[in-house]
């Protein structure tokens, strides 16, 4: 079953989160998250249970 909620920043916050993301971490560091787990990532990755 998808999850078709929009994606929001909350959403995306959360899921990295459980990848060591964090607003406190160097630039470099929270963007090699962020770029990623780009949406679609996110999207696959909650199908598939993570």
């Amino acid at each position: 079953m998808h999850n078709e909620e929009p994606m929001t920043q909350e959403r995306r916050e959360k899921f990295w989160r459980q990848y060591g993301w964090s607003p406190d971490l160097p630039e470099d560091q929270r963007k090699k998250i962020e770029d990623y787990w780009s949406d679609p990532e996110i999207r696959e990755a909650e199908a598939l249970g993570f």
